[in-house]
């Protein structure tokens, strides 16, 4: 009988620092646009705390099963690919995020359905513990911005993003065993679907509507997504940098595998 070969110190090494670059990459578009729309609608530092919550519970809820996440993450950058060519001319490119955000829910609560071992099933508490590491580690930070002065987005990211993943490693074991039932296995996967679908349809708005604003009829929309393009690419740079380091300490320091 053949075993799996067991990866070197060099391959966890660098498995360890790109999936945590995988993670900080995530938080950092989403941060970037809820940031966006949370300076326009609702300032303050209550706004900024919701962000951040936001944020860091919607970047858990990818991490909720990989393999629903790549599968809604797919169809959905198809028909947004469909839909752009044959019906953005007439609608706009409003209807992106209800296309991701309608394939996701589809697909996801037919994955919950189906798939009776996948890890799905606990995205309800890891959305929990998401929200509870982004209001956590939003509170630190905000409070040393208090001391030291506000940082600026990317900066405030490139701490947040770190700082909000080892939280929520801490805190999802506790939620897992605590929080895992409260929705059905339909409800877990069109929870994730409805997540990673609506993202997905965002990124892929912000995307054509940099290179063809006039898709976007609505003058706010228009502003708000190029705001968001110019902010986005330096928050996911660093986030992604500041990131790896840490999955590669992990390693260093054998840290087991987030297992749930």
């Amino acid at each position: 009988m053949q075993y799996p070969r067991q990866a070197s110190p060099i391959e966890e090494i660098a498995v360890r620092g790109l999936t945590w670059a995988l993670i900080g990459m995530i938080f950092g578009f989403i941060f970037a646009v809820l940031a966006e729309i949370q300076g326009t609608y609702l300032p303050g530092p209550l706004g900024q705390l919701a962000a951040i919550a936001a944020a860091a519970a919607l970047t858990a809820l990818f991490y909720g099963s990989m393999r629903l996440t790549v599968l809604v993450a797919n169809l959905t950058f198809i028909a947004t690919l469909v839909y752009t060519w044959k019906g953005s001319a007439i609608f706009g490119l409003e209807p992106l995020v209800l296309i991701g955000a309608a394939i996701g829910v589809l697909v996801g609560a037919t994955y919950g359905w189906k798939d009776k071992r996948s890890r799905v099933f606990c995205a309800d508490a890891k959305v929990l513990a998401g929200a509870a590491a982004g209001v956590l580690g939003g509170a630190l930070v905000l409070g040393l911005e208090a001391v030291i002065g506000q940082l600026e987005g990317a900066w405030r990211a490139m701490v947040l993003a770190p700082l909000a993943t080892s939280i929520y490693i801490a805190l999802a074991p506790w939620f897992v065993r605590r929080c895992r039932t409260l929705l059905p296995p339909i409800l877990d996967g069109a929870l994730v679907g409805l997540g990673v679908g609506g993202v997905t349809g965002v990124l892929f708005m912000v995307m054509v509507g940099t290179f063809a604003p006039e898709m976007i009829p609505s003058a706010p929309l228009q502003a708000l997504v190029q705001r968001v393009e110019q902010a986005w690419p330096g928050i996911v740079v660093g986030c992604s940098l500041v990131c790896f380091p840490v999955g590669v300490a992990r390693a260093l320091l054998k840290r087991p595998w987030y297992d749930l």
